[in-house]
């Protein structure tokens, strides 16, 4: 099974664990990681009937339905203790906090969780964070001329993360990739175009005049 660029950093970042995957769509991810023997067992959730129908058919037709399980629920409302690994992908960085927040107890035997956001990064790396887990591996990608961070945070000991690491990724801003740079270079672009605006408030002005600051301050 071929997987996008997302899934495909996502996959590459799952241990070797009982996993479940929240918005699993049509169970590629969880397919892909079962049938190549990356993981035992899986759970599979999906929380309107449309996608979970399509998720079933999908897991049915791979015959993998009994060793990973579709689950009609809200978020990890429903999960099993033995569960290790939480995937929490293509939804907004609010949304993830929500779901992890409203049941921290299906959190207690949790060792990985796996973020893919596409809004609120920083907050999420923050708060996560102080759920009593560290950054262990970040990845960036591009899709359709978007950019997404892949975050894998692993359960140890809270970890001090200063603001350029939750803005721009401990990991990332290190490593200093080439899709890293080519993210920078084109939120400067907009930033200087945003500027051209003689409308602009003064306050927005300001904003975008110091976030242009940050990140020449981190990009080489």
């Amino acid at each position: 099974m071929t997987l996008s660029k997302r899934l495909q950093a996502i996959y590459d970042m799952v241990p070797y664990s009982v996993t479940a995957d929240i918005g699993s769509d049509h169970g590629k991810l969880m397919i892909a990681l079962f049938n190549d023997g990356r993981i035992p067992k899986g759970y599979a959730v999906e929380n309107k009937k449309g996608p979970y129908n399509r998720l079933t058919e999908a897991l049915k037709e791979a015959h993998i339905e009994e060793d990973v399980v579709p689950l009609f629920s809200d978020g990890i409302t429903d999960l099993p203790i033995s569960v290790s690994t939480i995937v929490l992908a293509g939804m907004g960085g609010e949304t993830i906090l929500k779901i992890l927040n409203d049941h921290p107890e299906k959190l207690k035997l949790v060792q990985t969780i796996i973020v893919d956001a596409h809004t609120s990064v920083p907050k999420l790396r923050k708060e996560i964070s102080e759920m009593g887990f560290v950054i262990a591996d970040e990845q960036i990608v591009e899709e359709d001329h978007i950019y997404y961070e892949i975050i894998k945070f692993i359960r140890s000991d809270v970890a001090y993360y200063s603001e350029n690491d939750l803005e721009f990724g401990p990991i990332l801003r290190k490593e200093q990739s080439c899709l890293f740079k080519a993210k920078y270079e084109a939120r400067l672009q907009e930033i200087d175009y945003l500027l051209l605006d003689k409308a602009l408030p003064e306050n927005k002005i300001n904003v975008l005049c110091e976030e242009k600051k940050r990140i020449f301050s981190i990009i080489q």
